[in-house]
């Protein structure tokens, strides 16, 4: 069990943990080539920035998607995350020995890890969940805490304005919905946020920029016509999606942004 669930209130973790309880994570990113751009792009942009052989910490692992991806890489990975049925997922798996461990933690309070133990560190999920600013921040700190100077530090989110694309009805009659959630007093479990805002946070925890990704970038525009593109021209789209992934008008309506940065 996680000792304590800090700044989660007991009625948002229990949100939380039922919706993760009877939704396919696992799946979420291979149902299909929409979903997938997402996966496909973060493991381009790990393969290129981690170095062989790093201790990684994956601080929300989810069902260890990334993290078995990173432990069949070479990697010494360690894998954690809120909820605990995710947690058992990792641990039933047949490959879960390639982890150095699997375990149920909160990101806002990883103090089972010392100071600077791990290369890399993952924060996968925490931001899609963590509403106030106050929050985010110590989430954000307790990676960098954990990471060693000159670490890499990855954080996922979602953005606003991906949210809003997403979400708007056909005629628009959920709009009143929608601003709910655009402006934080919806009580869904999810946390939305602006580029900027996710990038102030890094920086004011130490982080110097690396990168700044939309990971599924206009996919959700063109979706339907990569559901019906051969092999060869969705590859083709992938490298032209490579190179415009950090335009930052790109990023502001990909659903998902991923920003990584060093430990100073």
């Amino acid at each position: 069990m996680i000792n304590e669930r800090i700044d989660y209130r007991m009625d948002t973790f229990e949100q939380i943990e039922n919706y993760y309880e009877n939704y396919d994570e696992e799946g979420r990113m291979f149902r299909d080539r929409m979903l997938q751009l997402e996966y496909l792009t973060t493991i381009r942009y790990f393969d290129r920035l981690f170095v062989p052989g790093s201790r990684i910490l994956d601080a929300c692992a989810g069902t260890g998607r990334y993290a078995f991806y990173l432990a069949d890489k070479g990697h010494v990975v360690t894998a954690c995350d809120l909820v605990e049925h995710h947690v058992s997922i990792m641990k039933s798996k047949p490959m879960a020995d390639k982890l150095a461990g699997a375990y149920a933690c909160n990101t806002l309070d990883l103090s089972q890890f010392s100071d600077s133990s791990f290369d890399v560190v993952l924060c996968m999920g925490a931001l899609y969940h963590l509403r106030s600013n106050d929050a985010q921040e110590k989430a954000v700190a307790e990676c960098v805490r954990v990471c060693k100077a000159g670490g890499i530090v990855a954080l996922a989110y979602v953005t606003k304005i991906g949210a809003f694309l997403c979400s708007i009805n056909a005629d628009a009659s959920n709009m009143a919905t929608i601003m709910k959630f655009m402006d934080g007093t919806d009580d869904g479990v999810f946390n939305f946020s602006a580029i900027g805002e996710i990038e102030a946070i890094a920086l004011k925890s130490g982080l110097h920029k690396m990168h700044n990704i939309g990971t599924d970038g206009i996919v959700r525009v063109v979706g339907s016509k990569l559901a019906k593109a051969n092999e060869a021209d969705f590859q083709k789209y992938m490298n032209y999606h490579d190179l415009t992934c950090e335009d930052e008008s790109i990023i502001g309506t990909s659903l998902h942004g991923l920003w990584i940065g060093k430990k100073c």
